[in-house]
């Protein structure tokens, strides 16, 4: 049991860790975003988006690029679509209905961490 017990300990450890490494690239991520768009809108406005910025003291190149994203196929964007296609609205039903019943389904056992913390008031 005393293994066990290390073992646990250990992965609430990194739990932790994981937590508080993935709330700072979070942090970071959102900084960076907010640079992105005051950076983008300056270029474009000063024509210099064929231009390679580069940075020596970070050994990098930061270049102006075009970059296309497209929507995710969600239930709501496959039953807007297959309104649109379809004359019948029972036959979407029918259809997102046998989507979601043959949807390959996969049963995993995982650790969760509770935080037993008491806030103080």
């Amino acid at each position: 049991m005393d293994e066990l017990q290390l073992q646990i300990f250990q992965w609430t450890q990194l739990d932790k860790q994981l937590k508080k490494i993935n709330k700072q690239a979070s942090d970071i991520r959102k900084k960076k975003e907010e640079l992105q768009g005051n950076i983008c809108p300056l270029i474009q406005e000063n024509k210099l988006e064929d231009n390679i910025f580069s940075i020596p003291s970070l050994q990098a190149d930061v270049s102006f690029k075009e970059q296309k994203t497209s929507e995710s196929i969600s239930y709501k964007f496959l039953e807007d679509k297959f309104n649109e296609y379809f004359k019948s609205d029972q036959e979407v039903q029918q259809l997102l209905q046998y989507l979601k019943d043959n949807r390959k389904k996969e049963v995993n056992y995982v650790l969760r961490s509770i935080d037993t913390k008491q806030e103080e008031i």
